[in-house]
């Protein structure tokens, strides 16, 4: 029975992190009808950078996680700039996709080059004792428990931030009806940045998030792309609560 327990709890700690990931990918997938295929890299680079700030810079978690989403939400509007926007101009849905592929093996190349020297699979300390805790004779991880709370808090204000901010509004109007959302003067072009940075920016906070449960490495963007895609597909590929339930069916199973 508690080893039972201990899977299932395991489960939904890591159907929790596919549902972040999973939620990046809906979001872009809403607004601009494109699967970023770099979004598993974001989730790797937002990891490594967890890495450098908590553990070779010596910054405390909360902040570490803080400066590595800023860099991830950067990041997803660098990949709007230089790899969506130029091609979406020229209406050649293809020529993004392949682009985005090739992104993402630039993105894996660059945390090798940067990161490589340390091994290939870097070790994040863990920010509670590594002591269980009894719920009822529920057995829990420690930091399984601060990974599902955290999580859960991660997809309220993002779920928030769609619903009660401007800014959310004009994304869920722009992936309802792009040309619509253009005849009453938004503007789609800065939407559609926003939206890769906060894809990119859930990404690596689940990133940071996962880390002290697992070791960092290079590919393990595209080991979570894969998953969270499928809970992604799963839950609708254009909902936000069918990515969130469909994250959670994924890691339980």
């Amino acid at each position: 029975m508690e080893m039972f327990s201990y899977l299932l709890a395991t489960g939904i700690t890591t159907g929790a992190l596919y549902s972040l990931v999973a939620l990046g990918i809906v979001v872009i997938y809403k607004a601009t009808e494109v699967v970023n295929f770099a979004h598993g890299e974001m989730f790797m680079l937002g990891g490594f950078f967890a890495y450098t700030f908590h553990v070779m810079f010596g910054l405390p978690y909360v902040l570490s996680l803080g400066l590595s989403v800023l860099v991830a939400f950067s990041l997803g509007v660098g990949i709007d700039r230089i790899a969506f926007r130029p091609l979406m101009e020229r209406n050649t849905l293809v020529s993004v996709l392949l682009a985005m592929v090739a992104m993402s093996f630039i993105l894996k190349g660059a945390a090798r080059e940067l990161w490589g020297g340390k091994g290939d699979y870097l070790p994040f300390p863990p920010l509670v004792s590594p002591e269980p805790i009894m719920f009822g004779g529920i057995m829990v991880m420690s930091q399984q428990l601060v990974v599902m709370l955290a999580a859960f808090a991660i997809m309220i204000v993002f779920i928030a931030f769609f619903k009660y901010t401007r800014a959310g509004k004009f994304m869920q109007a722009t992936a309802d009806n792009n040309k619509a959302a253009k005849l009453i003067g938004l503007r789609t072009d800065r939407v559609y940045m926003y939206t890769f940075g906060v894809g990119a920016a859930v990404a690596g906070a689940a990133a940071v998030l996962m880390a002290p449960l697992t070791l960092l490495y290079p590919d393990i963007g595209f080991v979570l792309f894969i998953k969270a895609f499928a809970a992604a597909v799963l839950g609708g590929l254009t909902s936000v609560a069918g990515a969130i339930v469909g994250g959670l069916i994924i890691g339980v199973i």
